[in-house]
């Protein structure tokens, strides 16, 4: 009984040394990834843990103010389809758009199209000189190089030609599929 009474003792000593040990982590877990609040405004949106202002962003010159300089290709916009992988599985299949410019280009309403009609139109995106982003055409959810179609079938077939347009539904760049 008395070996028993030790036992029962060591063990609530343990419960409790685990608990306050995981009650330790979590806190300093907490305190040292604290996410911020925030609250919009109509000049921006203000991070209230920090009282940082992150502007409204209106204006290509006034991106590049807020993050520093930024080169644009203004008239010579050299944007190729680079590849297309995986035609005919939905799993795979992407296209990859590359920016051969001198400088960054706003691809904001691009769009990539089938020969079907088909279409996909580019999200608020800056691909800068030398940069690519993957067009996936199954389902998923954006990044800053992969972007989903959230197609429910392949859209891409062997022989068919891909058109990139740019925002003034101009043909940008093509790309036979093999």
């Amino acid at each position: 009984m008395k070996r028993s009474g030790r036992l029962v003792l060591y063990l609530i000593l343990n419960i409790l040394v685990s608990a306050g040990t995981i009650l330790t982590v979590l806190w300093l877990w907490d305190r040292a990834h604290l996410g911020p609040e925030s609250s919009q405004t109509s000049e921006g949106t203000v991070l209230e843990e920090t009282g940082i202002a992150v502007p409204k962003i209106t204006s290509t010159s006034q991106t590049s103010s807020i993050l520093g300089e930024i080169e644009w290709a203004e008239e010579d916009q050299q944007i190729a389809i680079w590849t297309v992988v995986g035609t005919g599985n939905l799993d795979l299949e992407y296209v990859e758009v590359f920016n051969q410019s001198d400088g960054a280009v706003n691809m904001s309403g691009w769009q990539i199209i089938d020969e079907n009609e088909n279409q996909f139109t580019f999200p608020a995106l800056i691909l800068n000189n030398g940069g690519s982003v993957k067009v996936y055409s199954k389902g998923g959810i954006d990044t800053v190089i992969e972007l989903y179609w959230q197609a429910e079938a392949p859209i891409w077939q062997s022989g068919e030609t891909v058109r990139l347009l740019n925002s003034d539904g101009n043909t940008a760049a093509t790309y036979s599929i093999p």
